[in-house]
């Protein structure tokens, strides 16, 4: 719901609320006001009426009251008598004061049973035109419910109800006035009843009503009218933000509101005025920004592959940045080659640890040149050993070929930096053939190593070998005897292995054109 629409209906109801509380304020008080006033009039009424009552012929008339009533011989007496007639016309003289409010009046007297009086006179008693029921000269009235009329007739005081009460008799609600017309207390000569019937005074509470609905409907209406002038201007401003504050999620970055107050609501479009002028001028330079930070951000991503590849084969960094499970292979046809530098643990006794790692730097450097010459991975460096397989990650039908032309250089490449360097320096190489596990071990720092017997058993051969010679087993020298040609060493004992027959690699077997052998070099 618009916020608009809830201010108009928020306004609105409680204005209405107001409204209507007000009416009915004003209609009780008419309520009351006209109670009062009925009331008023009333007691004046029946004052005066118990005044203007002929006393002679009301004693005339009481002198003849008793004994059993006959409604007949009443109503032919009411006819007949003179007295009967002054006091019916001054009855009907006191009702012609207030025709559209009194509808009964009466006279009654007491007699020795309290609860039953009798009527004297009737305003209608002797009326042609009357077609109700006739209150007749010398009948008995119940007045056990009617406590204020007996107290009247009783005491001799005049008695005004204060609310409206049921008479059984007549079937109607009325509210009723009593006023002695002489007497003393216990000896009341007799009692004028005026009474108000609730048909006249819903009458008049109806015509309040109608006035009070009246005044409602018009106070709602002003209402509705007040209420949507108010959320018109009071929203005004929140309404322009609002669709500027669209306009600007739509990337319209120029939109800015117009301030129409200096309230909060006002202080709030300026600030979102300011900020939409700073984003802007963010976003005039958004674009180059974004192709700086691309350009950073493929850099940095390049160095990280570059950093990833350095540690692990290509296949095996894929398969690592899309995989959370353990990185594991069985290859069943790799050669492994294991190099040691032969005296290296004297030589760094007499070797500043800058110039040995320099040295070290230099030569596994060149290592990992012919590693990739050759097509092999380089699997780690441990001090002054050097480990590389052949068959993986990628399996290859020539992985002792060239595993073994990969030994061969290295051999040579020593020799050269030994001469250039002016030392002794040569190492052993072992090498073996068959099957291995590989896989990445730990998530930090994280290195692919291989496992299994192949691998246990070409270091043995590294560390059983002959310094400056390329020491194999016999699984190497089956795969290469018919390209390289070898030396047989005498049945060794291999710790873990037992008895072996081993050989050393001598070079490439001699062509038309020429021959390869680290022997030559």
């Amino acid at each position: 719901m618009r916020l608009r629409r809830k201010v108009t209906i928020a306004f609105f109801l409680v204005s209405a609320l107001i409204s209507v509380l007000l009416t009915y304020f004003l209609y009780t008080f008419i309520k009351r006001q006209l109670r009062s006033e009925l009331e008023t009039r009333l007691r004046d009424i029946a004052l005066i009426g118990s005044r203007i009552v002929d006393k002679g012929a009301y004693a005339n008339l009481a002198a003849q009251i008793g004994g059993e009533f006959d409604e007949k011989n009443s109503s032919s007496f009411e006819h007949a008598s003179p007295d009967y007639r002054v006091l019916f016309d001054q009855l009907n003289v006191i009702r012609g004061t207030e025709p559209d409010l009194i509808r009964y009046t009466y006279l009654l007297i007491p007699t020795d049973d309290p609860n039953n009086p009798r009527y004297i006179a009737d305003a209608d008693a002797i009326d042609p035109d009357y077609k109700g029921e006739i209150s007749h000269f010398n009948q008995p009235y119940d007045v056990s419910e009617i406590p204020l009329l007996k107290q009247a007739l009783l005491d001799c005081t005049p008695q005004l109800e204060p609310d409206f009460v049921y008479d059984k008799e007549f079937d109607v609600y009325s509210v009723s006035g009593y006023f002695p017309i002489g007497g003393t207390k216990g000896h009341c000569t007799g009692v004028l009843g005026v009474d108000i019937t609730d048909k006249n005074m819903i009458s008049a509470l109806d015509r309040a009503s109608r006035l009070a609905l009246e005044i409602s409907l018009i106070a709602l209406a002003i209402a509705l009218l007040v209420s949507i002038t108010l959320s018109t201007v009071l929203t005004r401003s929140l309404t322009a933000l609002s669709t500027t504050v669209t306009r600007f999620a739509n990337k319209d970055f120029a939109a800015r509101t117009t301030i129409r107050s200096r309230d909060e609501i006002g202080q709030l479009g300026a600030n979102f005025n300011e900020m939409a002028a700073t984003i802007q001028e963010h976003s005039d330079n958004l674009e180059h920004l974004v192709e700086v930070r691309t350009e950073q951000l493929a850099d940095e991503k390049q160095k990280s592959e570059r950093l990833l590849l350095n540690v692990l084969p290509g296949p095996i960094a894929e398969r690592l940045k899309t995989s959370d499970g353990v990185i594991v292979d069985k290859f069943e046809a790799v050669s492994v080659l294991f190099a040691d530098i032969v005296g290296f643990t004297a030589l760094s006794s007499r070797t500043t640890p800058e110039a040995l790692v320099t040295m070290l730097d230099e030569l596994f450097s060149a290592f990992d040149q012919l590693a990739e010459k050759h097509g092999l991975e380089k699997i780690k460096t441990i001090g002054d050993a050097y480990m590389v397989v052949s068959g993986i990650p990628d399996p290859r039908p020539d992985h002792a070929e060239s595993i073994a032309r990969m030994a061969i250089d290295m051999l040579g490449e020593l020799h050269a930096y030994a001469k250039r360097q002016g030392t002794d320096l040569t190492i052993r190489v072992g090498i073996n053939t068959g099957s291995v596990v590989a896989g990445v071990i730990g998530r930090k720092k994280f290195i692919y190593d291989l496992w299994g017997d192949t691998v246990n058993t070409a270091s043995r051969m590294e560390s059983h070998g002959v310094a400056g010679r390329i020491h194999v087993t016999q699984a190497t020298y089956e795969l290469l005897r018919d390209e390289f040609e070898f030396e047989a060493r005498s049945p060794i004992e291999i710790k873990g292995k037992g008895t072996m027959q081993t050989y050393l690699l001598v070079g490439e077997r001699c062509t038309q054109s020429s021959s390869r052998s680290f022997a030559s070099s």
